[in-house]
């Protein structure tokens, strides 16, 4: 199975599926840097079902339903992460996954289809787990990796950042992100790996349904919460989902909810407010330890406004009183936001049984920053 063509949300436009897509929407676009237009078209119908590969010990244990080409030298037992039952919901932690973050699900696709095109350099911009991520599976694949990084960037990664991949700094964020725009088209050679809109990337993602839904005892859960930068994350566990609907294993969605920070939560204004046709850029963002979880705009964001309300889902804020009084379990300051949110989802709606099977999403482990 393969991916046959790629669809643009926005105008309806198909193109053959490639890994670097030409059809552009400049208007959408944020200091060259765009937001994910694309929707991936692939043949999936009742005839198949969920295939588990148990040989097989990272996410090509899906291949079946992957139609992306992951490749046996990149594959590192990333995925079959532990379910974990705290206090009446369910802990998904990724931060077993083998760099300590959801990443590298998505990057083991993103850098097994390089491999299959033949890719020699990727590049990206990241706050670092990303960046960590695609070191460690480039180095896997002999492929050059160029890392674009913010000078806030805590040191810890950094010098994990520094072990497989040439770093480039740059002030802030949004300014690794243009630069690396500008270097990418300038430098052709260099393989455009943006995780927030990059097909390969997303499919990975999506193996955290499947695990999940085995984990339940093949039931879908209720509520799945999930703390939302880019949103790459939500948007491939929401196609993982939508899957398992299509091959017929499942007859429903959960409820799916993205938790940000207060003040720098582009999603949850733009969902109070129901703005759909213009991307929401907030200014004046607070400082914070939250960064993962902090965004002026979100590169998914109106593919994540579509997802919560085709689930009957909800965005929440949480600040960062509400983090530090919550759970640590080994996870960065920034995951352990879904508790934070779950409490307030939980003012709503009473208690934990009235919501029924909840996930909380923990996306990467603690490594002392």
């Amino acid at each position: 199975m393969t991916i046959q063509m790629l669809s643009c949300d926005v105008c309806n436009y198909n193109e053959p599926y490639s890994i670097n897509p030409t059809h552009e929407h400049p208007e959408l676009e944020l200091g060259g840097v765009p937001v994910n237009i694309w929707t991936p078209i692939y043949p999936l119908d009742r005839s198949q079902r969920l295939v588990v590969e148990d040989t097989k010990k990272g996410i090509d244990r899906f291949q079946a339903l992957i139609p992306v080409s992951l490749d046996e030298t990149v594959i590192s037992n990333e995925g079959n992460t532990p379910l974990i039952k705290i206090d009446g919901a369910y802990l998904k932690d990724e931060s077993h996954n083998p760099t300590g973050s959801f990443k590298d699900r998505g990057i083991a696709a993103l850098v097994s289809e390089a491999v299959y095109h033949g890719v020699k350099r990727i590049a990206v911009p990241s706050t670092g787990n990303a960046a960590i991520s695609l070191g460690y599976y480039g180095n896997r694949a002999g492929i050059e990796t160029i890392v674009f990084i913010p000078t806030n960037t805590p040191e810890e990664k950094v010098k994990q950042i520094r072990k497989n991949s040439e770093i480039i700094r740059d002030p802030d964020l949004i300014e690794s992100y243009e630069h690396f725009f500008r270097f990418c088209k300038k430098n052709t050679d260099v393989h455009n790996g943006f995780p927030s809109n990059n097909i390969a990337y997303l499919q990975g993602l999506k193996t955290t349904a499947y695990e999940l839904f085995m984990q339940l005892g093949k039931t879908i859960p209720d509520y799945v919460i999930v703390p939302v930068g880019s949103g790459g994350n939500i948007v491939g566990i929401y196609y993982g989902f939508r899957d398992l609907v299509k091959i017929g294993v499942s007859d429903k969605m959960p409820h799916l909810v993205t938790v940000q920070l207060e003040g720098a939560d582009p999603i949850t204004q733009g969902f109070r407010k129901n703005q759909r046709e213009d991307l929401l850029v907030l200014d004046l963002l607070p400082e914070t330890r939250a960064e993962a979880i902090a965004s002026d705009t979100c590169f998914n964001y109106f593919k994540i406004l579509n997802i919560l309300s085709e689930t009957d889902g909800t965005a929440i804020s949480v600040n960062e009183d509400e983090i530090d009084n919550s759970p640590e379990y080994n996870l960065e300051y920034s995951s352990r936001s879904v508790f934070a949110g779950l409490e307030k989802l939980l003012r709503a709606n009473k208690t934990i049984n009235e919501l029924g099977n909840v996930v909380l999403i923990g996306t990467a482990s603690n490594r002392g920053d």
